[in-house]
C-alpha cells in the first residue's frame, strides 16, 4: 500500500470525506488530517499502486459522491518506506504547488522537499526560519530560476502553512548569527529577508506573560533567554517597591521588563540602540508597567520627570552613569526628592560585560542598598566554568571600596557554540 494525501480546500468537507474514506477502508489511522492553510486540507489514505487503474477509480468515486468539491490526490512523501515525521504535510502543499509552477522534475522536486524547513520560531507576525534554510545548492539554483512572483507564491505558501486563525504571519525571514566584533549594537546585520516589507516593520513574543517587541532588522532577539527571564521573577531578592534596578544594557527590555513586572520601583536603562530604545518603551507602555522617561545623549535629565517615570532610558553609553545620577542628585530640594536605593544592577552584554564594571561597582558604593546584587552575563568556555566565580569575584572586590563581594551562584543560560556556556554570575555586596 501506498501513502498518498486527498487535499479539499474547504474544512466543511473534511468530515463528511473522512466518513467516506473509512467506509471504503483507505482511510490511514496512522496519520492525521493536516491543515495545509487557512482552508486548505489534507486527509492521509493508503492505495494499492499494484492494483492497475485504482488510483483514477478511487479520483472517480470522489468526485461521483462530491460533485461540488475540488479534489487532489497526491502522493505522499516517504524516506525509507516511513512517511517523514517533520515536514509532511508541507511538503504535500509544496508539492502541489510546484505542480501548478509546472516542474515535471521528480528528482529535482525531491531533492527541494527534502530540504523544506523542519524547525522555526513565530513572532507574530514574523516566521523566522533557522541559518541554512532554503540555502542548500539546489533551493538556490531553483529560486533562482524563478520569477519574483513565482518565488513570492512560495514564500506566501509557507507563511500560510504556519498561520493559524490567531496568528496571520506576512512576514518571512532567515536567521542569521549576529557577527561577535564590530557589532557594539547587536544588531541582527545578517538577517535575510523573504518576503514582506520590513521598512518600520515590529513582531512581537509573550514570555511569562511579558508583551516583547522589536524590529527584526534592526534588533536582536534571543529566546533563550526566557529561562533567566524566569529567575528574575522567581528567585530574585529585594525587587520591590522600596528598590531601584539599573539595567547596563537595556535592549528592548530583554530583563528590564521582567524586574519591572517584579515590582521594582524604578528602572534607569541605558542603551545605545535607537531601536531598541523605541521597543523598550513600547513594551513598558504594552505592559502597563508605568509611564517611561527617555533621555538622549547630551540632554539634561530632570529629577521632576525620573520621579514620574517608572522607567528611565539613557540613550548613551552606560560609561556616562554616573554623571547622570550627580546630576539628578544636584536637583534635590526639601519639596523633590532624589530618592535612590539601587538593590540590582544587571549587566546582560554578550560576549562579555567586563567594561561596565568599574561602573557598576562604583554606583552601589554610591547608591546601594545595605545588601545589592551585580548579575554579571558571559560568555566562557566549558574549561573555566569551574574558576569563573571566584575570579569574577576577586576582580570586582577590587573595584569595590564600600562592599562586600560574595560570589553566590553560576547560572548555566544556554550553550552559545560547542564548549561554550551563556552563563549568569549572581554576586552579593553587602555594606563594610
Amino acid at each position: 500500500m501506498t501513502a498518498y494525501y486527498v487535499r479539499v480546500d474547504n474544512g466543511r468537507h473534511v468530515k463528511p470525506l473522512k466518513t467516506l474514506l473509512e467506509k471504503e477502508g483507505v482511510f490511514n489511522h496512522k496519520l492525521k488530517i493536516t491543515k495545509l492553510g487557512p482552508s486548505n486540507y489534507a486527509i492521509p489514505v493508503l492505495l494499492d499502486d499494484n492494483k492497475t487503474g485504482e488510483v483514477e477509480s478511487f479520483k472517480r468515486l470522489l468526485i461521483k459522491v462530491f460533485p461540488d468539491i475540488k479534489v487532489c490526490i497526491e502522493k505522499s512523501e516517504e524516506v525509507n518506506g516511513h512517511e517523514k515525521t517533520i515536514g509532511t504535510s508541507l511538503a504535500v502543499a509544496m508539492r502541489g504547488l510546484f505542480t501548478s509552477l509546472g516542474v515535471g522534475d521528480e528528482v529535482l522536486v525531491s531533492q527541494l522537499l527534502v530540504d523544506l524547513p523542519r524547525r522555526y520560531s513565530i513572532y507574530p507576525p514574523l516566521l523566522l526560519l533557522p541559518v541554512n534554510t532554503l540555502d542548500s545548492e539546489v533551493w538556490n539554483k531553483f529560486l533562482a530560476n524563478l520569477s519574483l512572483p513565482q518565488r513570492n507564491q512560495i514564500f506566501r505558501l509557507i507563511l500560510e502553512f504556519y498561520s493559524t486563525n490567531t496568528n496571520a504571519l506576512t512576514h518571512l525571514a532567515i536567521n542569521k548569527p549576529i557577527p561577535e566584533s564590530d557589532n557594539v549594537i547587536r544588531s541582527p546585520t545578517q538577517l535575510t529577508t523573504l518576503y514582506g516589507d520590513f521598512n518600520n516593520f515590529w513582531c512581537h513574543v509573550v514570555q511569562n506573560g511579558i508583551y516583547q517587541t522589536w524590529m527584526p532588522t534592526y534588533t536582536m532577539f534571543s529566546r533563550g533567554n526566557i529561562k533567566e527571564k524566569a529567575r528574575i521573577l522567581t528567585s530574585y531578592e529585594d525587587i520591590d517597591h522600596n528598590h531601584d534596578v539599573v539595567d547596563m544594557y537595556a535592549g528592548i527590555g530583554y530583563f528590564t521588563l521582567s524586574y519591572l513586572k517584579r515590582g521594582a520601583r524604578r528602572l534607569y536603562c541605558w542603551e545605545i540602540n535607537p531601536y531598541s530604545v523605541e521597543g523598550l518603551s513600547r513594551g513598558v507602555t504594552k505592559n502597563n508597567f508605568g509611564n517611561v522617561y527617555i533621555v538622549k545623549k547630551n540632554e539634561k535629565v530632570d529629577l521632576k520627570q525620573v520621579n514620574g517615570a517608572r522607567c528611565v532610558i539613557f540613550v548613551e553609553s552606560n560609561e556616562y552613569c554616573l554623571e547622570r545620577f550627580r546630576e539628578l542628585k544636584l536637583q534635590a530640594t526639601s519639596s523633590v526628592r532624589f530618592d535612590l536605593s539601587i538593590s540590582h544592577v544587571n549587566l546582560g552584554l554578550l560576549p562579555t560585560s567586563k567594561p561596565s564594571w568599574p561602573y557598576s561597582c562604583q554606583l552601589l558604593d554610591l547608591y546601594g542598598a545595605e545588601t545589592t546584587w551585580i548579575h554579571v552575563h558571559e560568555n566562557i568556555g566549558i574549561l573555566d566554568l569551574d574558576n569563573f566565580l571566584q575570579n569574577a569575584s576577586a576582580k570586582l572586590q577590587g573595584l569595590s571600596e564600600e562592599k562586600r563581594v560574595e560570589p553566590i551562584w553560576l547560572e548555566k543560560v544556554k550553550t552559545f557554540a560547542p564548549d561554550v556556556y551563556h552563563v549568569v554570575g549572581d554576586f552579593k555586596l553587602v555594606s563594610l
